[in-house]
């Protein structure tokens, strides 16, 4: 707060180990005498805002000229009844605040509501450079953009983020693992306080992304930290409903896609003898919901909900299927069965495209493709990815932004989020490969493309040392873990779940027997290729 001029202001916040000490705006000074001027401790770390050009923004126009989108980027000024007040970009995002809260928390000590500031108050906007002057010896000041250092998109003859994304979450994992296999399904950096919220859908996922790194690296660790989760989250959920079928029951209700997940984790887990019985259930369960309209029923129970989210435990429940049929379990369902509720599901799916759809079935297709070599099965593959390309966002975005899955016009697909950009990337890298298996270039150029930016998404989400956990005290809770969006960093299991099966089968693509080439460049692929540049 003050009366300085704009060219003359620098916001800096004093911090030891995450906690803010001191801060507030002052006229600037050269970042090398910052910390003498603040009378830091040589081992504070210092968040740092170097004001730049302030624009007026008339009132009525708040909501549109702070948007999320640049939360993290632009700074708020606000003016009301005398007394100015700055929100920094560094403490909104250090904060987790939108800048609606942050001028709410303003208004709510001087006794005024919105309504009241929007008649009379005053708004500028600013820009600023963001540094953060570490807290060691000799340290130089690092370049921060919203609140991070950005990660640059790998280039043609760099390794991509894949390994480093995959390794760094497999340790978050372990990290936050309770003896018993708890996992933590949600958490806020900010206020470092977990969320009493649940999903077993999400929590299998977990299990299933652990065992499969696991195996990828032959680390035992992490194969020893997924048996114990599985154990934890089926004696937790796992229910007998009769008639030899089981269920994933939450309080919600009882899903087929938490059935779906939780049978593929048992299937593929190294001690999936420990749970036999429960694998049986599940798979009898999941049979008892195939539909000879939709290819499957939703949810056992309650039945008043059956059809909600279709777009995906449909597709889970087909993938499920498909993989006992691959690996020729004796609970498997036959060719013909999957067969039926493929056209079902993709009958459907063509009267009302929805992205959700795609990266399920294009892992259960793209396995019953490898089992099968039915040609209509890679198709679908294929026409689905070609269309969910022009979902991602590849220019006019901030650097930071580029490379996820959005689509502005179609706020009905749901916002930007992490676990999104994670499970289309799951869905594309087998698509990936089955374009190169099927000699078709164009396809895997385009798609291999999308995939290094999804990456470069990803990578940028994730939490990934010192400098972007600067504002957190509990930093062992989220190194490795995904925020949910690069100006919103709550960490949920599915977002790193999402991420790490998708870099896992990026480096362990799945393989095919020669098979016969599908053809053709369909005219959605065509408008997306358009529109592409090489990355680099």
């Amino acid at each position: 707060m003050g009366s300085m001029t704009p060219d003359t202001l620098t916001w800096y916040c004093i911090r030891r180990n995450g906690v803010a000490r001191s801060s507030g705006w002052i006229p600037s000074v050269p970042l090398k005498d910052l910390r003498k001027r603040i009378r830091a401790r040589p081992t504070d770390a210092i968040e740092v805002c170097i004001a730049e050009r302030f624009d007026p923004v008339d009132t009525t126009q708040f909501s549109r000229v702070f948007c999320n989108r640049v939360r993290g980027i632009l700074g708020m000024e606000a003016t009301f009844q005398g007394e100015v007040v700055r929100f920094a970009p560094t403490r909104m995002i250090a904060a987790n605040s939108s800048f609606q809260r942050a001028l709410e928390g303003f208004l709510e000590k001087k006794g005024a509501s919105l309504d009241e500031f929007l008649a009379s108050g005053k708004l500028r906007s600013f820009t600023g450079q963001q540094f953060l002057i570490p807290g060691r010896k000799n340290a130089k000041p690092v370049a921060l953009y919203r609140g991070s250092t950005l990660v640059e998109q790998a280039t043609d003859g760099k390794p991509g983020p894949a390994a480093a994304l995959a390794n760094d979450i497999g340790q978050w994992f372990l990290r936050n693992m309770s003896n018993d296999g708890a996992l933590p399904y949600k958490y806020w950096p900010s206020r470092g306080l977990g969320s009493a919220a649940d999903n077993a859908i999400r929590r299998f996922l977990g299990t299933l992304a652990i065992t499969r790194l696991g195996e990828l690296n032959a680390n035992q660790s992490l194969l020893d930290a997924a048996q114990r989760n599985l154990r934890f989250n089926l004696k937790r959920y796992f229910k007998d409903i009769g008639k030899g079928r089981g269920a994933i029951v939450e309080n919600t209700g009882a899903k087929l896609g938490a059935a779906a997940l939780a049978a593929l984790a048992i299937m593929e887990s190294p001690a999936r003898a420990e749970f036999t019985q429960e694998l049986a259930k599940l798979a009898a369960g999941i049979e008892s919901m195939a539909d000879d309209k939709n290819g499957f029923r939703t949810f056992f129970f309650p039945a008043e909900r059956d059809g909600e989210n279709w777009n995906f435990y449909s597709g889970e429940a087909l993938l499920f299927w498909a993989a006992a049929l691959h690996r020729g379990e004796s609970f498997a369902p036959t060719l013909e069965q999957c067969l039926a509720a493929f056209k079902c599901c993709r009958k459907k799916h063509l009267q009302k495209r929805n992205p959700a759809f795609v990266p399920w079935h294009t892992q259960a297709c793209t396995l019953l493709f490898a089992h099968s070599g039915r040609r209509e099965f890679a198709k679908f593959v294929l026409e689905m990815n070609d269309w969910l390309l022009s979902m991602q966002q590849s220019d006019g975005l901030p650097p930071d932004l580029l490379g996820r899955f959005y689509n502005p016009g179609r706020p009905d697909f749901g916002p930007p989020h992490a676990a999104s950009t994670g499970v289309y990337l799951e869905g594309l890298a087998d698509a990936v490969a089955l374009a190169q298996a099927l000699g078709d270039n164009t396809r895997h150029d385009v798609y291999e493309l999308a995939i290094q930016r999804g990456l470069r998404s990803l990578r940028q989400l994730q939490f990934r040392d010192q400098n972007d956990t600067f504002y957190i005290s509990k930093k062992n809770r989220v190194l490795g873990a995904l925020r949910t969006e690069a100006y919103d960093n709550p960490v949920r299991v599915d977002s790193a779940a999402h991420a790490l099966l998708a870099a896992v089968k990026i480096q362990r693509p799945i393989k095919f027997d020669k098979l016969p080439d599908t053809g053709g460049i369909t005219g959605a692929l065509r408008r997306t290729m358009s529109r592409l540049k090489p990355a680099g």
